[in-house]
């Protein structure tokens, strides 16, 4: 009978004699990622046994490389991968995370079948949420109360005019020194980078009012807006710049607000565009 030598038949029975070479894999299941506006974002991505294949980055979106291996494809220079020598980590590095770069991301490795796993990256509005922002409850002054005429959330078009009242009561208290503005915690002027701001001042003996006007809004205007005296309590309103259809707020006044487009109102509109104007006799 034909025999093997011990050593072959150990050589025969152990696990790796007939197993097949292990191709790349993911380690961890894929994740969503939420940075606020302005921060680092760090998208995930490890790989196992990648041996000599090579891990690329895509925006689902777009579908362009934004990295392959160590190098960056990219023309925005916020991108770049992070890939620590000896290890498996091969995560996408975006600096100063803007509203745009939010969406779905790809990690793929060109391995046979290609190998995709799917990241999720959320940014935070950072006007809607800035922890500069001063709710109207709070403050140390009881004399000096603040208050924005109009709804406290509000929705404009794209192109109009924001026109924001904010009015400072200080009786049985000293009058305020000024009135000063803040788009999340970006204090608004003359002198703004934004450009297109007026502010108009108008003082008593009883309180001190101030209107904010910003022309031509965009939808980078949209955000949390702050008036408050020297001292005393804050008030605020949240904008909403829509680029589509309005839903709300069609048009702002300095005294009356929003005019809200109601069902009514657009028939009207919508006959009086369409309908011919009648020769006059």
């Amino acid at each position: 009978m034909w025999s093997l030598p011990l050593a072959g038949l150990l050589a025969l029975t152990s696990p790796g004699w007939c197993s097949w070479p292990v191709g790349p894999s993911f380690v961890d299941a894929p994740v969503n990622v939420t940075v606020s506006e302005g921060s680092h974002a760090f998208l995930p991505c490890r790989v196992a046994n990648l041996g000599d294949r090579s891990v690329t980055w895509m925006r689902s979106r777009r579908l362009h490389i934004i990295t392959a291996g160590l190098l960056t494809y990219s023309p925005d220079d916020r991108h770049r991968v992070l890939h620590p020598k000896g290890t498996d980590e091969w995560s996408l590095l975006i600096r100063h995370a803007r509203p745009g770069d939010a969406g779905w991301y790809e990690c793929q490795v060109n391995s046979d079948p290609k190998i995709t796993t799917p990241v999720l990256l959320v940014v935070k509005d950072a006007k809607l949420d800035d922890p500069f922002y001063l709710p109207d409850h709070e403050g140390t002054d009881n004399f000096t109360q603040a208050h924005i005429e109009g709804p406290r959330e509000r929705y404009i078009q794209e192109g109009s005019i924001l026109a924001v009242t904010c009015t400072v009561e200080h009786e049985g208290g000293a009058a305020v020194q000024a009135v000063v503005w803040f788009r999340g915690a970006t204090r608004l002027d003359y002198d703004s980078p934004r450009g297109g701001i007026a502010l108009q001042t108008e003082k008593t003996s009883s309180r001190t009012v101030s209107r904010l006007r910003l022309s031509a809004v965009t939808p980078t205007d949209s955000g949390r807006y702050t008036c408050r005296g020297d001292a005393g309590r804050a008030a605020s309103v949240v904008v909403h710049v829509q680029s589509d259809e309005p839903r709300a707020a069609v048009h702002q006044g300095d005294h009356s607000g929003s005019q809200t487009l109601t069902p009514s109102r657009l028939i009207l509109l919508v006959l009086a565009v369409s309908l011919p104007s009648l020769p006059l006799r």
